[in-house]
């Protein structure tokens, strides 16, 4: 849909092909969202363990967020931020950065986001202190550490 020549942007109009994708990502993310709702991700065999936490045995930064969506879908806020407290505070850039993909690709315009790149390193910053400060084995901070299910 976007090529790049020599530093400028040509834009072509959105093919089918483009809207059945766009269309079976949605429906996909909308499928798996109603069954997370449904049942507890712990439920289902197709939910693989965090691979990062299965060989080194530390909690990465995205450690107990499936769980926690789960909570946040069912309106269980203080058992979502329980699980991982990171989901609700990114999920508003997440779904901004999905509407800006989306802006591009289909109304060939671009959403201007000031400060996009420090927002971006705030964000990392931020996961990696989670990162390590919710390694650290004191019992004070075990609130960061989700609940074993």
């Amino acid at each position: 849909m976007i090529t790049i020549y020599n530093s400028k942007t040509t834009v072509s109009k959105p093919t089918w092909r483009d809207y059945a994708k766009l269309l079976l990502g949605v429906a996909v993310l909308v499928g798996f969202l109603v069954l997370l709702a449904a049942r507890h991700p712990t439920e289902y065999v197709v939910i693989p363990a965090c691979p990062f936490h299965t060989v080194t045995g530390l909690l990465c930064p995205g450690c107990g967020s499936i769980r926690a969506t789960h909570h946040l879908l069912n309106g269980q806020l203080t058992t979502c931020l329980r699980y991982n407290p990171l989901v609700l505070p990114v999920l508003p850039l997440l779904i901004f950065s999905a509407l800006r993909l989306l802006s591009g690709m289909f109304l060939r315009r671009v959403i201007p986001f000031p400060g996009q790149t420090a927002v971006y390193w705030g964000v990392l910053i931020v996961f990696l202190v989670f990162f390590i400060v919710r390694n650290i084995p004191l019992d004070g901070l075990d609130v960061l550490r989700p609940p074993v299910r």
